[in-house]
């Protein structure tokens, strides 16, 4: 909305900053939102102080005579401390008047603060490393070991006897008219319906993310620009058995943006090198399969898997992670993407992908029927195994063994 010199604004401040708080303001949020920002702030702080003796509103043009800032400025700092969790905004029209009242809300404390992955991250990336440590120390209490300490503190009845006031004493009453200090954590908007039903289609039990899970996860998200898809494959690659990793979550979704700015997913688009090619002259459905995946790149393979919509990205960066640092080749590539996918239920899986990836690259595995023909070796173990383990326990899984064999069978035809 935009602002004239002729609006009024109240400023509501329930407590005065103390000096943590202070402290707070100028080393963690005046890095990320800049030194005019933090003095709008601290002018709003002054002001209310002042307004909680005198009620009556003053005109935007009082700010700008005292931080001779333009009222453009005043808008975009009002927005961004708005946005950063420290100001909240209510307008009223009325009588061709507008009058703004601004909600003083104070820095949350240092726990809160370095918990939040987008205020923590947006710090550490506004400062040099150097400087973010120091940071932290500064912050940082020294407290003796209490290990080998008895607690010997009194208790409120160790010290005060309450007597019975007699007839006619007076009661102190306390008013409940103490306000709380008001923090506001940074709000940010996300699409949870898509991320629900993305995690959901993943088979990913619910009841092992808590809501502290998800709030980290969007928090994570909005900071790295991750859409709900995409976050939705990190969240799976980082499920354990007891929960969410969220370390490991976080690990992943750096190690992706660092790939991201590195390669801008390049090598996804590549074909197969001429040499590398097949080279057999035969037309069965095989050869020409594996030379149909020589022809393609991994992203054609990926959108034509998907009916032709844009693969999603979590899929391309598994892809893209393939060919970057295994270096695996895109027909290779190609036919683990079709082997995965067949195994898996169309779905792509990180760790999964990157294990048989991992292994061709010790086998120098270089071309589409080279990996074609080291699936065919790898599933007649598994099915030997299969086979092995039903005679031992006198239980018959052919369900099993088929399917094995009708994968294989289908990705020869090129069926798959």
């Amino acid at each position: 909305m935009k602002l004239y010199m002729s609006d009024l604004y109240r400023v509501e401040l329930h407590y005065p900053l103390d000096d943590v708080q202070m402290d707070s303001l100028y080393y963690l949020y005046q890095p990320i939102v800049g030194a005019s920002a933090i003095s709008l702030y601290m002018m709003l702080i002054v002001e209310g102080k002042r307004m909680n003796k005198v009620i009556t509103p003053s005109s935007l043009s009082r700010l700008n005579a005292f931080l001779s800032m333009s009222l453009l400025d005043i808008e975009k700092y009002l927005k961004t401390l708005e946005a950063i969790g420290l100001l909240k905004t209510y307008v009223k029209h009325e009588n061709d008047l507008t009058q703004y009242v601004y909600q003083i809300h104070s820095p949350l404390s240092i726990k809160a603060f370095f918990k939040n992955q987008i205020l923590a991250s947006l710090l550490e990336d506004s400062l040099s490393p150097d400087d973010f440590q120091k940071t932290i120390q500064y912050f940082k209490i020294s407290l003796e070991d209490l290990t080998h300490y008895e607690d010997i503190t009194a208790r409120f009845q160790d010290v005060f006897h309450i007597q019975h006031l007699k007839k006619g004493g007076r009661i102190l009453k306390y008013k409940e008219e103490f306000q709380e200090r008001m923090q506001k954590d940074v709000e940010i908007s996300y699409d949870y319906d898509l991320l629900l039903k993305a995690l959901s289609n993943y088979q990913i039990n619910r009841s092992l993310l808590t809501q502290e899970d998800f709030h980290y996860m969007t928090q994570l998200a909005s900071v790295y620009s991750i859409d709900a898809l995409t976050l939705a494959g990190f969240v799976k690659d980082a499920m354990q058995s007891q929960g969410l990793n969220r370390e490991l979550l976080k690990t992943q979704i750096k190690k992706h943006m660092e790939i991201s700015e590195s390669s801008q997913l390049k090598e996804i688009y590549h074909k197969q090198p001429l040499q590398y090619q097949t080279q057999d002259q035969q037309d069965s459905p095989l050869v020409l399969h594996m030379k149909y995946l020589d022809s393609i790149t991994p992203y054609e393979l990926l959108k034509e898997k998907q009916g032709g919509r844009e693969p999603v990205f979590h899929d391309l960066m598994i892809v893209e992670t393939l060919m970057l640092q295994l270096g695996l080749k895109p027909a290779v590539v190609n036919v683990l993407i079709e082997y995965v996918l067949g195994k898996n239920n169309n779905r792509l899986s990180k760790r999964y992908c990157e294990a048989i990836g991992s292994s061709w690259v010790r086998k120098n595995i270089l071309t589409a029927m080279d990996a074609y023909n080291e699936l065919m070796n790898k599933d007649e173990e598994e099915t030997q195994e299969v086979q092995e383990k039903s005679v031992q326990e006198e239980k018959p899984q052919v369900e099993s063994t088929d399917e094995l064999m009708n994968l294989l069978s289908q990705l020869k035809e090129g069926q798959l």
